[in-house]
């Protein structure tokens, strides 16, 4: 029989009937399906304790989201539990099928479409601006070079280092104009429901972020368009009102470019199958734009099917 006992102290638990657990993501976080005796349905998730304040920060900015009209689990209830050694978050349940899944058996069209529709969400997340005014280029270079330092101390050898690296220098200045604002973090088609009205719910803030917009893009360029290039398509067009200008392409190519490095290290430190993931990505970059030479992707067309 399944232990549940973590769940024991969290209000209403005895009136829980069904609870599965969820093994699927690269969290941590343990995942559960509610179903009471209401027949309500609910998504359980659970985090360690040391997590409380980051945890009530997504639990807040959920609350925000749906005030601002982002189709997005609802917060029911957060807090602690497990006698204080867990924090959790319970959130309505969503009906409906994974968009990574869905896209494949829909027309090119309604990939668009969708696409479209989750551009207009992004912008909506990217609406909530960030108080504080740190320098944002300091920062990030801090972060690049720390994660390039890493990625050479690992001995990786990626065989575009030369064309990203140049890409990055001829282009690092424009880190100085980002306006930092509330990224999602993971924004891809793996974190969104297709529900059976056929609209886009977003899942999954726990990445949530202050950074810079362009960088909820990397996702898209790296998962969501091995999926579906409409769906990518309709997603820019979305976001940019059909009208990606060039300093978005400058931009959203030097975020791939400055994150390369941190993704080929991380699969590095995970495994080496994982790794060679991670490369085959990066390669399929290099490819749409032509290392870097080109900043609009191959792939991108502003044909509206």
């Amino acid at each position: 029989m399944t232990d549940h006992s973590k769940l024991i102290d969290i209000p209403n638990y005895n009136t829980w009937k069904y609870i599965k657990q969820i093994n699927q993501g690269f969290s941590d976080d343990l995942k559960y399906y509610i179903r009471d005796k209401y027949n309500r349905e609910f998504f359980l998730r659970l985090s360690d304790s040391l997590l409380y304040d980051r945890k009530k920060q997504e639990h807040e900015i959920i609350n925000t989201m749906t005030k601002l009209g982002v189709p997005s689990l609802q917060e029911i209830d957060f807090g602690n539990c497990d006698r204080g050694k867990s924090v959790y978050m319970l959130q309505t349940w969503i009906k409906g099928e994974i968009l990574e899944t869905a896209l494949p058996t829909l027309s090119e069209d309604e990939q668009y479409k969708l696409g479209v529709g989750a551009g207009k969400i992004l912008k909506k997340i990217h609406s909530i601006k960030s108080a504080d005014r740190s320098d944002w280029y300091s920062i990030r270079m801090k972060q690049y070079l720390s994660s390039y330092k890493q990625y050479k101390e690992y001995g990786i050898n990626y065989k575009y280092e030369k064309e990203i690296s140049e890409y990055i220098n001829r282009n690092v200045s424009l880190l100085k104009e980002e306006q930092v604002c509330l990224v999602h973090g993971d924004y891809h088609v793996g974190n969104m429901i297709l529900s059976p009205g056929q609209k886009i719910i977003i899942i999954d803030f726990d990445r949530f972020d202050w950074k810079a917009p362009i960088e909820d893009f990397y996702k898209l360029a790296v998962f969501s368009r091995n999926i579906s290039i409409p769906f990518c398509n309709g997603q820019i067009d979305g976001y940019t009102d059909n009208n990606p200008s060039s300093e978005f392409w400058q931009k959203y190519c030097l975020y791939i470019a400055m994150t390369s490095f941190l993704s080929l290290l991380w699969g590095k430190m995970r495994s080496e199958e994982m790794y060679m993931h991670r490369k085959r990505l990066c390669d399929i970059l290099i490819q749409d734009h032509n290392c870097f030479q080109d900043m609009i992707p191959k792939w991108y067309s502003n044909i509206n099917y």
